[in-house]
């Protein structure tokens, strides 16, 4: 009798973990079909599932914050009519009217307005003061061109080993340019989170992930770190400050143990990070992918660390991989130090080796 009881429970506790899955697809579905103006995708979603007009994102936003934001009349008038929240506030406390002012969607203000919608929150701080025009089409990603950066009145606001950061204006808005030093133009190791991590003005990214390593080009041989959403910028006044910032941010699966447990942390989280994203191209599956995100982020947390089935890569990765993810973020190499291994990893490797980890 025992043992049926188990069973049935554990097929329940399966099948509601299928449900969260499908749940969690759907609203991110939703989320994708407000922002694209797809009124027909929404209203069917809706009619199969009313409860994800209460949908939200990471930063707590609506499908109606979404259609406010771009003014999609249509869509913002099919979830009014399936009971959306005129006035709910996303992380920055801001409602879809407050939004849709923020954007100057007169329609849509007009809309929010009529159904009892509320102006309150930072209004607008999703917008620049000043419209910015989109890129230019023939470009294969959102990038400034370097021509249009006006340092005719710029300010040098912090300097480092390798770089300084001054406050310019692009097309009329002030910005922050981090620019390398003349004398390091050239040097190969002044890149991506080594950059980023130059002190004495520290960006730590906070949620390093598959997701959020771009690649340039089809043949994937040119990468760039995105989305800074979450990134922090510290004044480091010693190599060896911690910070008392925001624990648990960024994305679980691949979150160092001192987020997840709320502890001070520095720039070594990304490090951290950074193992995980190179168990995952070593092995070809996320770490603990038989966890869910949380609880895998707890197991790790607890002291347990990936392990290694795949044989096609040479000892060296995975030792780099080990002292990436050490359970001391003192230990824990810097992105300059990793950079060097890497390059010797690479000199060390046979041209006609399998894996193109390097292939230039």
């Amino acid at each position: 009798m025992s043992s049926g009881g188990g069973s049935s429970e554990a097929a329940a506790a399966a099948k509601e973990k299928e449900k969260e899955k499908a749940r969690v697809s759907r609203t991110s579905l939703i989320l994708w079909h407000a922002h694209q103006d797809d009124a027909a995708a929404v209203r069917k979603l809706l009619e199969e599932d009313p409860s994800l007009v209460k949908a939200r994102d990471y930063d707590s936003r609506t499908p109606l914050h979404v259609a406010s934001l771009h003014g999609w009349v249509e869509v913002a008038n099919c979830l009014i009519e399936f009971g959306a929240d005129v006035n709910a506030q996303d992380r920055w406390k801001n409602t879809p009217l407050a939004d849709a002012e923020g954007a100057k969607r007169t329609a849509m203000i007009e809309l929010l307005k009529s159904h009892g919608g509320l102006s309150y929150g930072q209004n607008g701080s999703h917008f620049e003061p000043s419209p910015v025009l989109p890129p230019l089409p023939n470009k294969c990603d959102w990038e400034v061109d370097p021509s249009e950066l006006d340092f005719s009145n710029s300010v040098c606001i912090g300097k480092g080993s390798f770089g300084e950061i001054l406050k310019a204006h692009w097309r009329g808005t002030p910005v922050a340019v981090k620019r390398i030093l003349p004398s390091l133009s050239d040097d190969r190791l002044v890149i991506g989170m080594a950059y980023l991590h130059n002190e004495p003005n520290v960006i730590i990214h906070r949620d390093l992930k598959p997701r959020n390593v771009l690649l340039v080009n089809s043949s994937a041989d040119h990468l760039k770190v995105g989305d800074f959403g979450l990134s922090k910028l510290i004044k480091v006044q010693s190599a060896h400050d911690v910070y008392k910032m925001t624990g648990e941010t960024g994305s679980y699966r691949y979150m160092a143990p001192e987020v997840l447990k709320h502890r001070r942390y520095d720039k070594k989280v990304d490090v951290f990070s950074f193992a995980m994203i190179l168990y995952e191209m070593l092995e070809g599956e996320p770490p603990f992918s038989n966890y869910e995100p949380y609880d895998g982020a707890k197991y790790v947390a607890e002291g347990h660390r990936p392990s290694f089935r795949g044989k096609g890569y040479i000892p060296e990765l995975r030792e780099l991989t080990e002292q990436c993810w050490d359970a001391d973020m003192k230990q824990r190499p810097s992105f300059i130090e990793i950079i060097k291994h890497l390059e010797k990893i690479k000199e060390n490797l046979p041209s006609d080796h399998h894996w193109h980890l390097f292939t230039s």
